[in-house]
């Protein structure tokens, strides 16, 4: 399902970054994209919104695997009130940091297939997070 008003929940997710980057000192920009394009290989992941950071304090967003940037995202869904089934509609991300965490996690999957092709044995990731 759909966001029934993207431009609308675009205008939340600002108004909520608005607060947090000038109360909280960040010295970070950022750039809200409704419906932005996305290369094809990247199917498994489309947003509807997608919110990109940058700056002097995109660091500190980033640190503990981005812990601060996807708690900020958490607020967002929270505040758009969406679904569990529903988060991946908005997608937060730093210096590019998300679509460099799916390239390791990709070749990651590879290097895992290629070992069990070969041993014939399972093989176990370790836990992550679902972001």
């Amino acid at each position: 399902m759909a966001i029934p008003d993207k431009i609308a929940a675009a205008n939340k997710i600002n108004e909520l970054l608005k607060g947090i980057v000038a109360h909280g000192g960040l010295r970070v920009k950022y750039r809200i994209t409704v419906d932005p394009p996305l290369p094809e290989e990247r199917d498994w992941e489309r947003p509807e919104i997608l919110v990109e950071f940058a700056g002097p304090d995109s660091a500190l967003l980033l640190e503990r695997g981005a812990e601060l940037l996807r708690s900020i995202e958490l607020i967002a869904l929270e505040i758009l009130r969406l679904p569990g089934t529903e988060h991946e509609k908005i997608s937060f991300d730093c210096m590019n940091h998300r679509a460099m965490r799916l390239e390791e996690l990709r070749l990651a999957a590879d290097v895992a297939a290629e070992k069990v092709r070969k041993t014939g044995a399972p093989y176990t990731f370790a836990p992550m997070s679902s972001r």
